[in-house]
């Protein structure tokens, strides 16, 4: 017990791994987890950790542990750290110590929403000063490259995760929408970005024509000088704005809610997909077959939606298929069903009886998502279906129940934002999840056994918190990054610092991931401590 609360605490250490003889075994009283596997802390001292990767290619650092640390919060700037196999550490980015105001150095703006290692080189996703999404490739020498920038990331959802083609090598990517459901609202301004980006709004990716549908809201800004006191917004338009009934595609070519695909090195910019409001995981079959998490509308904003759910949904490559955002739940369904419909109280607030369709799909030449071909596995509304890994095609002995199924980390709830302070009846989300693709059949793979997160109960520190990334280690165990704890205060991330950690769930022997060189490589210069 002690040696568990030590590790929780992490001794207000930064970013280490945890001994081998320091790791308890997680006993299944607090953890379930499939059977002849083991489940050990392996890092600890993390802040809002959200993807791991694991070098292969460059000589130097084989078999290295990459973390990425996201930025996410208000005080928390982005990290990319390394792990040797012998457990010592070396910084990535940033490569030297930031002096505050004077500091000129290339930065990452968080959040980091995803990162792939390929060609020795690091690729992620993120935010520029200007809240524009860019991918940036790093190397361990500490030289940067711009793969692309200038994506629509300035609302509610930046870029995301970020998958290497099997065979092709190019890179594919998610973009979130910039609202929740369509329409710019009063939630957007609580979380801030609209009034840093007046302009800023759902962009489709084709031009459609609107129903006529248009919400009233108090207006922030109105006032002796600002202007009426009720603003009245319409869909895929900046708040405030209500004229367009038809919405041209952007003239870039780059739309919000969509997954984009581009050369590994840059260049050749194309949309796979569009229509998917948060595409917060990507990933391959071993066939090059592409598979993305989903994550739903929520009860919040102008246009609350109610109960929509998570979901894993296969993305043909080159179809540009539209996914139903706004106008269809994330497991495909109508948004008119009864089952989205919100609350009176807050359905009221909308000005129409009931959710409607915003878009007149067969004007626009919109074709209705095909449930039963796209929509491989669904998860509770508010899951936060977050990265995923194939369960591989030979894994090690415990796994092969599952060889072929897609583990899929899920984040958690991120009430009572998400849930326009309705309350929920009970925690959604914060597990593991195990998807067979062919039946559809979602199953527990690592979850607390009291059903809910670490921080909300008190009687152990080392259960899950917020799973948000799974990965599969050389050495054929399965790592599972939890981003740590954190609340929603007013929009924001409350993000406690240093609770961030990674689990090693694989079979009890530990196979050596070390390289066939003794030494290991020498830390870069002029790195911070």
């Amino acid at each position: 017990m002690c040696l568990g609360a030590l590790w929780a605490s992490g001794c207000a250490r930064g970013p280490h791994v945890i001994a081998l003889d320091d790791r308890p075994i997680i006993d299944r009283t607090e953890v379930e987890y499939p059977n002849d596997l083991q489940l050990t802390p392996f890092i600890a001292g993390l802040t809002a950790p959200c993807a791991i990767g694991f070098e292969a290619s460059d000589e130097r650092y084989k078999g290295s542990v990459v973390i990425a640390e996201s930025g996410g919060g208000r005080f928390n700037e982005p990290q990319i750290v390394g792990f040797l196999p012998n457990g010592e550490s070396f910084p990535i980015y940033p490569r030297f110590t930031r002096i505050p105001l004077l500091d000129e150095q290339f930065r990452i703006i968080g959040p980091i929403g995803g990162m792939a290692l390929a060609n020795g080189k690091i690729y992620i996703t993120h935010r520029d000063e200007n809240d524009r999404g860019v991918i940036t490739a790093l190397d361990y020498d500490g030289h940067h490259t711009t793969i692309v920038a200038d994506l629509p990331a300035m609302g509610d959802f930046g870029l995301t995760d970020i998958a290497v083609h099997p065979s092709n090598g190019r890179l594919y990517f998610g973009l979130g929408a910039a609202t929740n459901s369509g329409v710019v609202g009063m939630d957007n301004w609580e979380v801030g970005w609209v009034e840093d980006h007046p302009d800023a709004a759902d962009r489709p990716y084709t031009a459609v024509k609107l129903n006529g549908y248009r919400f009233t809201t108090p207006n922030p800004k109105g006032g002796l000088f600002g202007g009426d006191d009720i603003a009245v917004t319409a869909p895929f338009q900046a708040f405030g704005t209500s004229k367009q009934l038809r919405i041209p595609a952007p003239l870039n070519g780059k739309p919000t809610a969509a997954i984009y695909s581009v050369n590994i090195d840059g260049g050749d910019l194309r949309v796979e997909a569009h229509g998917l409001r948060l595409p917060r995981g990507l990933v391959f079959n071993e066939f090059g077959n592409l598979f993305a998490s989903n994550n739903g509308m929520e009860l919040r904003g102008t246009r609350p939606v109610k109960d929509d759910p998570d979901a894993v949904l296969r993305v043909p490559l080159g179809g540009q298929i539209w996914y139903g955002f706004p106008d269809f739940s994330t497991d495909l369904v109508p948004i008119g069903d009864a089952r989205f419909q919100p609350p009176s109280q807050l359905l009221m607030r909308t000005g129409y009886p009931e959710l409607a369709t915003l878009v007149d799909h067969e004007a626009s030449g919109l074709i209705p998502p095909d449930q039963n071909t796209l929509m491989r596995g669904r998860f509770a509304p508010l899951s936060g279906a977050a990265k995923m890994a194939f369960v591989p095609d030979q894994p090690a002995e415990p796994f092969k129940p599952f060889r072929g199924q897609l583990v899929v980390a899920l984040s958690g709830d991120r009430s009572p934002f998400a849930t326009g302070g309705q309350k929920l009846v009970g925690p959604q989300g914060f597990q593991v999840k195990a998807v067979d693709l062919d039946t559809k059949r979602v199953s527990d793979f690592v979850v607390n056994t009291r059903r809910m997160p670490a921080s909300q109960n008190d009687k152990s520190e080392l259960e899950l918190e917020r799973p948000i990334d799974v990965k599969f280690g050389p050495d054929g165990a399965l790592y599972i990054v939890d981003y740590g704890r954190m609340e929603m205060k007013n929009g924001h991330e409350r993000i406690e610092s240093k609770t961030g950690r990674v689990f090693r769930l694989g079979p009890p022997a530990i196979p050596s991931t070390s390289p066939a060189t003794p030494a290991p490589p020498t830390k870069p210069k002029n790195f911070a401590e």
